[in-house]
């Protein structure tokens, strides 16, 4: 599989669990500007790199070591193109010649860890012994300490990292500009122990000296922990931040905690509503902002189910709903394509299956008249419903799956079509491995099943009458 390659760049930007982290690193600049051949041969270099074309990314590394011998360019490459293929003795042996080149830059170590810090296959162990290395060459500065904070931090020390940023704060900057931007990563770590008026503070001395991207993600994070703390007090905050990025979901998300932190409802929900519709957002969780969703299904409320299961719609008719003592279906087939035979036939679900039922089933055999006692269809047992609530975990057996332990995920809400021709969301608990995913109504007197997504299964509840 192709590699995604990260490039090298003065400022790098991390987007860690939903929290925005900026570092600035600051790497020597070569005092000399090269001259044009070495420039042009950098760029393709570099292009090759981006290609992942390794081969022909060295042929031109090599000419350009034959017009500058010490070329720092050339030496960073090599050593990225050994880290990915996981060479980390060549990897080591590169950066170790630009130190040898330029005694003066002993945070190339460190850079480089930086550089990649959100490279997974470049291990954590390695990163700190990097960061190290550049704290043996260089202890009154700055760089290595800040570095080893932002490995500790990505890895969730976050109280291991406000050691070191405490240490790095004591040490010699280069520029102040690096020293200013650490109080990001700081508020961050603050945050993440549950220290957010300390988080607050951090920002507000920051956003003064920031502009452009840096002075909106810093005030983006404010408005944010403001509001987890109910302070409504983010008028002028988020104003800049509307004006700057009005369309973007998570400007719009603090918009409808805006909302629903001073009291407006109904504008929080509507706003919730549209941020679902976006792209990226369909499991977006509505129950904080909206009143009106439905965790349960009155019995009196339906009689006809309709599911669309594997490319087929499937109606539920349900002349008898006594759960959880029994419950009679009577099912059919609507072909969606011509020429396909329609299919029917009846099911009774036992008391016992509605109980202790961990098979779950959607196929029968047309014309059948099926009685379900150890399996159950369209609706989890009491036993894997309690399970669910009281443990955090069931254990449920799907086609094409067999027996799988499935963890609470939390909320989603599933749009259904009503009689009336309206979308009715329905807040669903959810049972997920990753790859699996159970949603049903949190409801024990009726634990139907709104939607099943398996490998051989995708079921959804589409509309109910």
């Amino acid at each position: 599989m192709k590699e995604v390659r990260i490039l090298i760049a003065l400022i790098c930007f991390l987007s860690i669990t939903g929290n925005t982290w900026l570092y600035a690193n600051t790497t020597n600049i070569q005092a000399k500007k090269p001259n044009p051949k070495l420039e042009k041969l950098i760029n393709e270099a570099y292009m090759y790199y981006n290609e992942s074309k390794d081969d022909e990314c060295e042929k031109v590394i090599k000419n350009i070591l034959k017009i500058d011998p010490k070329n720092r360019e050339a030496f960073i490459l090599r050593a990225n193109i050994a880290m990915f293929a996981f060479n980390y003795t060549e990897m080591w042996a590169n950066l170790d010649k630009i130190y040898k080149n330029d005694p003066s830059e002993p945070d190339v170590y460190s850079n480089f860890a930086m550089t990649h810090l959100n490279y997974i296959f470049l291990n954590d162990s390695t990163k700190r012994v990097m960061c190290r290395k550049t704290i043996r060459l260089a202890s009154r500065m700055s760089e290595g300490y800040a570095a080893l904070g932002m490995v500790a931090a990505v890895g969730g020390s976050y109280n291991e990292a406000l050691s070191y940023f405490d240490i790095a704060y004591k040490k010699t900057w280069r520029d102040t500009l690096s020293r200013v931007l650490l109080d990001l990563p700081y508020a961050n770590c603050l945050y993440s122990i549950g220290d957010t008026t300390g988080a607050i503070k951090r920002l507000d001395r920051i956003i003064p000296r920031m502009s452009g991207k840096d002075k909106y993600t810093c005030i983006f994070l404010r408005v944010k922990y403001k509001l987890e703390q109910k302070d409504s007090m983010v008028h002028n905050d988020l104003d800049t931040l509307n004006s700057y990025a009005a369309n973007q979901v998570e400007v719009k998300l603090l918009n409808a905690n805006f909302l629903n932190v001073t009291g407006k409802k109904d504008e929080a929900c509507a706003l919730a509503k549209e941020i679902r519709l976006t792209e990226g957002a369909e499991t977006f969780d509505l129950s904080p902002y909206c009143e009106d969703l439905r965790p349960c299904l009155e019995k009196i409320d339906f009689k006809k189910l309709t599911y669309f299961v594997n490319s087929k719609e499937i109606i539920f008719e349900i002349p008898k709903l006594v759960f959880p003592f029994g419950i009679d279906l009577k099912w059919y087939t609507k072909p969606l394509k011509t020429g396909v035979q329609a299919e029917s036939g009846n099911i009774q679900i036992t008391r016992h299956a509605l109980d202790s039922a961990v098979d779950i089933v959607f196929s029968f055999k047309s014309g059948a008249e099926v009685l379900l006692t150890d399996n159950i269809t369209m609706w989890i047992s009491q036993q894997t419903y309690l399970s669910a609530l009281d443990k955090g975990f069931a254990t449920v057996s799907i086609p094409g799956v067999g027996a799988v332990r499935l963890e609470l995920t939390g909320h989603e809400q599933i749009a259904v079509l009503t009689d009336k021709y309206t979308e009715e969301y329905f807040d669903c608990l959810v049972l997920s491995d990753g790859e699996t995913k159970v949603y049903f109504l949190n409801d024990p007197t009726n634990p139907l099943i709104v939607k099943l997504i398996s490998e051989k299964t995708n079921l959804q509840l589409t509309k109910l009458e």
